[in-house]
């Protein structure tokens, strides 16, 4: 399997990286997005104000989104990735709750190319 990403996103700086990763990290482990204060609490930012700069920075750069109306309202922008699977007859794969198969054909293998967001996951061979 292959995967290709097709980024229209700007590249992040090291803090924005690991802002981030800490923000994707608690929307799914916990289900919900965390605050301002514990950002700054992870980060060792004495200032909202410098929380919030970051944010800003990660929402212009396309990463995230954010309701600036709720304290848990950042959100991921889901960016669409391109992967490829190659099948051979008998063979399914799934993506998400999407399952494709190798129907039909005989003696050759067949592969699919698949563009979806990257919050899908990747593509797994179910045999």
């Amino acid at each position: 399997m292959q995967t290709t990403e097709i980024s229209s996103r700007k590249k992040l700086t090291e803090k924005q990286e690991s802002i981030y990763s800490f923000i994707k990290q608690e929307i799914t482990q916990q289900r919900l997005s965390p605050t301002v204060r514990e950002i700054a609490e992870q980060f060792g930012i004495r200032s909202s104000n410098g929380v919030m700069c970051h944010l800003r920075a990660l929402e212009r750069k396309g990463w995230i989104k954010r309701d600036h109306y709720l304290s848990r309202g950042i959100t991921l922008v889901a960016e669409p990735v391109t992967q490829m699977i190659t099948l051979t007859p008998g063979e399914a794969g799934c993506i998400g709750e999407i399952y494709v198969g190798c129907v039909g054909v005989k003696d050759r293998s067949v592969t699919l190319e698949l563009i979806a967001p990257d919050t899908m996951g990747e593509i797994r061979k179910d045999l």
